[in-house]
């Protein structure tokens, strides 16, 4: 598996399994085949085409397009908005989307950043797009 780590000045394309602990300043699209697994940071738009794969732990403050046979897992922060267009999205309780907390419940709560982090946390899927995401349990 290949690592990235560092500023990356111009817009990342995953085409095969990849780990970002840096940051991609002009975004990242990962492709038919590509993994990334962000540990870092995507400072603009995030495009996961049919066939690709994101695990979000770290941060990712653009827009997320999230394209029909594609998946996105996050256990880490999205402050920016989520677009499924009918791809599949999953968030681990503990995970932050738009200022809002996945609960271990399975419905978004506020965040509290002293809670600590479940080792092995449940995950739920996510439906609808942009500022009107919600958890389905």
């Amino acid at each position: 598996m290949k690592k990235l780590s560092g500023a990356v000045s111009h817009p990342l394309v995953v085409e095969e399994p990849l780990v970002l602990t840096g940051t991609a300043l002009r975004g990242a699209l990962v492709c038919d085949g590509g993994s990334l697994d962000l540990r870092g940071a995507v400072a603009d738009k995030l495009t996961i085409e049919p066939g690709g794969y994101v695990l979000l732990s770290g941060t990712c403050t653009g827009l997320i397009v999230v394209h029909p046979g594609a998946l996105l897992e996050i256990s880490g922060t999205v402050t920016g908005q989520i677009s499924r267009n009918d791809g599949e999205v999953w968030a681990m309780a503990g995970a932050t989307i738009g200022g809002r907390m996945v609960g271990s419940g399975g419905f978004f709560v506020e965040p509290d950043p002293s809670a600590p982090r479940a080792v092995d946390p449940p995950r739920f899927r996510i439906a609808g797009q942009g500022p009107l995401v919600d958890v389905v349990a």
